[in-house]
């Protein structure tokens, strides 16, 4: 399943890229005919349900024409999520702008935890405003991270 997950990942990342957005995860469960295939993107400023439901019908085509998938499967295309975890580079680099709470793996300045707005993301760093001063963050550091509301 893992083997057959990829290549959909391969083959469905240029369109999603060429549509504005980045694809976030990609999962494909349960056993035919029973299978979902479930696609996750996500852009800066969000995703519209309007522009899943597009995207879905795009993507649904390119995938009956090309048969990937040898059974039958039901497409669901959506956004991660408002309360996801913030994992990846892409993640931290679509949510400039949002305020975070971070948690690290070991202490940075005798703390594991920083909270505040990220400003930038470059060079494999988080650059999170906390008000008072700009902290820099390795992302290699990160333990996890999610949107503070």
């Amino acid at each position: 399943m893992k083997e057959l997950e990829d290549k959909i990942k391969k083959s469905l990342l240029p369109l999603i890229e060429k549509e504005g957005f980045d694809l976030v995860d990609l999962e494909l469960k349960g056993l035919a005919p029973t299978s979902i295939l479930r696609v996750y993107v996500d852009r800066a400023g969000g995703i519209t349900l309007n522009e899943c439901a597009k995207l879905s019908g795009k993507l649904s085509d390119y995938l009956d024409l090309e048969d990937l998938i040898p059974h039958h499967y039901t497409l669901e295309v959506s956004s991660p999520g408002l309360d996801r975890p913030l994992t990846s580079e892409g993640d931290f680099k679509r949510k400039i702008g949002e305020k975070v709470k971070v948690f690290l793996k070991s202490p940075l300045e005798e703390k594991i935890e920083f909270e505040g707005k990220i400003v930038n993301f470059q060079d494999k760093k988080v650059f999170l405003d906390k008000g008072e001063e700009i902290k820099v963050i390795p992302f290699e550091k990160i333990e996890k991270a999610k949107i503070v509301f």
